[in-house]
């Protein structure tokens, strides 16, 4: 009886402590496709959009090279959604793309600081002078908007959201290039915001 009572007491112990362990966090395979439950866009999706979008815009330039060169600016990318959605896993992975083909990106939000730095070069202050005339402009701005469309389908809630961008020459501001993702989800009824 005694034996009986240890067995079970150690097998008990034995199952609350594997059933304790297997409750701790698991590392999640990343290149694996995962879906929120409010059907917002994941990290994942954003970097396999913008990597097919990037590879899109080479593709334009393939067929209408540029004898400068090609210099984008990326606009901030707008979220029009009611999810807050990671833009800057989108927009950083597009310009790692882009720079895959030779597509180069000119932060103009740094010409401030960088006007300064030339300027305090020139002075003779420091070790070497760097020299005035090489900054670039871009020929063409990249603008990005996510939009959403929430709907009812068969009783379902259903959430659209629109990767939509543009290549915009600077010069005319005409759209030379667009393209678009689109992800439509069933989303969970207790999660999301508006639910």
């Amino acid at each position: 009886m005694k034996s009986i009572l240890l067995k079970s007491i150690i097998i008990f112990s034995l199952m609350y402590f594997l059933t304790g362990c297997s409750s701790t966090p698991k590392r999640l395979d990343f290149a694996e496709d995962m879906v929120a439950d409010s059907g917002e866009l994941t990290p994942y999706e954003l970097e396999k959009s913008a990597k097919r979008l990037a590879n899109s815009i080479a593709e334009y330039f393939k067929k209408n090279p540029n004898k400068d060169g090609i210099f984008v600016a990326l606009l901030p990318t707008k979220n029009n959604t009611s999810e807050d959605i990671p833009v800057k896993v989108f927009d950083n992975t597009l310009v790692d793309e882009l720079l895959k083909h030779k597509i180069y990106t000119v932060r103009t939000e740094n010409r401030k600081q960088s006007l300064k730095e030339i300027e305090f070069s020139m002075t003779g202050l420091t070790e070497n002078e760097l020299s005035i005339g090489k900054m670039k402009s871009p020929n063409y701005f990249i603008k990005t908007d996510i939009d959403e469309n929430i709907y009812s389908s068969g009783g379902d809630k259903i959430v659209e959201q629109v990767i939509n961008i543009e290549l915009r020459e600077v010069t005319t501001q005409l759209v030379k290039w667009s393209d678009r993702v689109k992800y439509r989800k069933k989303a969970v009824s207790s999660g999301g915001v508006g639910w």
